[in-house]
């Protein structure tokens, strides 16, 4: 066996293991930063750019099943909020619907809630609140232009009508502040 060979094979090992030991313990810094900066990649908004043309079908929502819908924003589930605009031009006369999570609050004295309740329905294991924008109903052009934020946006009918919906969506999906309930 050739002296340089077993030498060089040695330095190589030796190099490749404190590489190794550098790496591992530095390296901890340096995944954390890694993992940080993925964190902070989710905390910023995703775009979501939606152009499509769409039939309805049948709401599925809990006793809608009357009312017909196209879901232009499905929901989210990570809890991130949609908000950006949303042009439209529709068949027949639609309403914009937004969902928004829906937790009733207890009124001061912990009793039952005092104020009433949004407009809801239950889905998931929970409820979502929903706002139901009319305003298009009334017009003579089935079509519109509107900002929006909230977890989910479709339009919808609910006089049962199938419509057919051409729209384009311009978003962000962010996410939400915490805020102390009252």
């Amino acid at each position: 066996m050739n002296p340089k060979v077993t030498i060089l094979s040695i330095d190589a090992i030796l190099s490749v293991l404190t590489f190794g030991i550098i790496a591992t313990y530095y390296g901890t810094g340096n995944l954390t930063f890694a993992q940080g900066q993925t964190q902070q990649q989710q905390d910023q908004a995703a775009p979501f750019i939606v152009q499509n043309t769409s039939k309805s079908m049948q709401d599925p929502l809990p006793g809608h099943e009357s009312h017909q819908i196209v879901i232009a924003a499905p929901p989210r589930s990570d809890g991130k909020i949609y908000s950006g605009v949303v042009t439209f031009t529709a068949s027949i006369p639609v309403e914009v619907v937004v969902l928004h999570p829906y937790q009733p609050v207890a009124s001061q004295g912990g009793g039952n809630q005092s104020g009433g309740e949004p407009l809801n329905a239950p889905f998931g294991d929970g409820k979502v609140a929903i706002s139901l924008m009319k305003k298009f109903t009334d017009s003579p052009v089935n079509a519109g232009s509107l900002p929006f934020a909230g977890n989910a946006l479709a339009f919808h009918t609910l006089d049962g009508k199938p419509f057919t919906v051409t729209y384009t969506v311009d978003a962000d999906a962010k996410s939400p502040t915490t805020t102390a309930t009252q």
